[in-house]
């Protein structure tokens, strides 16, 4: 006997065999158990989540003789008779080879006749959106209307493109992506049922790499089964082309540190492997969205991403050494060359040219580079806002002076009166950096507006902030009931006690430990723009 493939070997023969899809499962019992059979079907789906086996299904279910639970019992003459495809009571139509209006007509004609042998007439039309227009045209009064006896299941997945007096006449099911655990679990099943062995990371691998279709990931095992009966990692990833997960956290290293030549070596090396371009841009797209999430998920990224705690705790620890605008910046970069590399002449060029430029990010002169740049410098800006507050700030000796003068020593800034223990445990500067956390996410403008001076300290329950000279204009505006309350608020929650805040021009004495800070970050502005692009301008006395 010929063999056949691993989909179709485990391609459920009742609703109870079904994987995902619980909720439409459900129903669909529910209706054939109380006889309410509609006589139209919309399945409606992603690719290999089970449209067509349902259609099935039910085609047999509500032939069956007697059903079980609104299963197909499988022994009667009715289930074996379908089971056989000996019978002319179900029929399959594929819309993309018969999409004409003639097809169509001859479809209206044979429904009037009744069922040989069962109670129902099924017609299941798969890929239904391929019809023409006018093929469309001509079936709207026979769905609308069939005979009593006629059953219609459509399944196609892309359900936009069906005209809304198709839909209107249809009962619609949305078929999602199956989880990736339950199909691992099917895997499982069907490595055992072959006599084989596998991992549950190679399991794990396949089934993220399915994309929620159960054909996909049994079309992938059954393609690993054919090279060895132990299907390992190493395996899968040498099947599929992609590379392993140690290999794009080295990359995502190399990025990190703008190492253009660690990227193109890891490139080369890529390519003497025999790997696709395209696979690795993809998989390069897919590490970057994990560092994302690692940055904004916290303890959920394990279950989101459906990784190993030890796996989250690893994005976590590299997601540390980008900031959100560079991620989304090389995120969009990664996924526009993986378009570009599918009609591009040579892809390692396109490739190795979307490398060369996360790397060297410094030198776009873009609207998203620069706005990248602004977001860092306000990091470091923030970093040495805390360290002055702490007093232990050690200002930095000038890159190019020929004699550079020794440094005061840094004075620690003392307030006048001591600031109160807060509930949450927090110091005034860990609240201030909660409290500007949150402004970033729920009110944009004011935590722009507080980037433009710094914080100054606490003093009892007021908190102070002083705008940078010549910038007198944020004091009112922050000073306004509407900011103010913002401001207070997410104090307060940070802290878990009432305080106020206060903003102020900049006083005349500006210490030491403020002077060497705004050098430090002058000269990392011009390092970074170039000296013609910063202004100094001094504010009027």
């Amino acid at each position: 006997m010929a063999y056949q493939a691993l989909y179709r070997q485990w391609r459920p023969q009742t609703f109870s065999a079904m994987v995902g899809q619980e909720a439409i499962v459900a129903t669909l019992r529910n209706q054939i158990m109380t006889g309410r059979i509609a006589h139209a079907y919309l399945f409606c789906g992603s690719r290999g989540t089970g449209k067509t086996s349902t259609a099935k299904i039910m085609a047999r279910a509500i032939n069956c003789l007697s059903p079980v639970q609104g299963d197909p019992c499988g022994a009667c003459e009715h289930c074996l008779r379908l089971a056989g495809e000996n019978s002319l009571d179900v029929l399959e139509i594929d819309a993309a080879s018969n999409n004409g209006v003639d097809e169509i007509r001859d479809l209206r004609e044979s429904v009037k006749y009744p069922p040989q042998y069962g109670r129902y007439k099924v017609y299941i039309i798969d890929e239904v959106h391929m019809l023409s227009a006018s093929a469309f045209n001509a079936l709207l009064k026979t769905l609308e209307e069939p005979p009593a006896h006629a059953v219609f299941i459509l399944a196609t997945t892309e359900p936009q493109r069906l005209p809304a007096t198709i839909l209107s006449r249809c009962q619609r099911f949305d078929f999602g992506r199956i989880p990736a655990q339950q199909i691992v679990g099917r895997l499982r099943e069907a490595v055992q049922g072959a006599g084989g062995t596998a991992t549950d990371q190679a399991l794990q691998l396949i089934a993220r790499a399915a994309e929620g279709g159960m054909r996909d990931a049994l079309s992938i095992l059954d393609m690993c089964l054919g090279y060895q009966s132990e299907v390992t990692e190493a395996l899968v990833r040498n099947v599929l082309g992609t590379a392993d997960r140690s290999f794009l956290f080295r990359f995502g290293e190399a990025l990190q540190a703008s190492d253009v030549k660690a990227a193109m070596s890891m490139i080369d090396e890529l390519m003497r492997g025999g790997r696709e371009p395209v696979v690795f841009s993809k998989d390069v797209s897919q590490h970057l969205r994990a560092l994302l999430m690692a940055q904004s998920c916290g303890d959920d990224l394990a279950g989101l991403l459906e990784l190993t705690q030890e796996d989250a705790e690893e994005y976590r620890r590299q997601a540390q050494g980008f900031s959100d605008e560079r991620l989304l910046r090389m995120l969009e970069l990664f996924m526009a060359v993986e378009t570009e590399m599918r009609w591009a002449s040579s892809p390692r060029i396109a490739l190795e040219a979307a490398a060369m430029k996360a790397c060297l990010k410094t030198r776009e002169t873009d609207a998203a580079a620069l706005n990248e740049r602004i977001a860092e410098m306000e990091k470091q800006l923030s970093t040495l806002t805390e360290q002055l507050k702490n007093g232990n700030f050690t200002p930095a000796k000038p890159a190019r002076s020929a004699a550079p003068k020794a440094a005061p020593a840094p004075q620690a800034v003392q307030p006048s009166v001591p600031a109160p223990m807060t509930p949450t445990g927090k110091t005034p500067g860990e609240a201030w950096k909660a409290m500007m956390d949150a402004l970033k996410r729920s009110d944009p403008a004011t935590y722009s507006f507080l980037t433009q001076g710094r914080f100054a300290g606490a003093e009892g329950s007021v908190y102070r902030w002083y705008a940078k000279p010549g910038q007198d204009f944020y004091v009112a505006a922050l000073n306004a009931p509407a900011k103010r309350d913002n401001i207070v608020a997410a104090l307060n929650q940070a802290l878990g006690m009432e305080v106020t805040f206060q903003a102020s021009p900049e006083p005349a004495d500006v210490s030491p430990d403020a002077a060497a800070a705004e050098n430090s970050l002058l000269a990392e502005l011009k390092e970074s723009f170039g000296r013609e692009n910063v202004t100094v301008q001094e504010k009027e006395k």
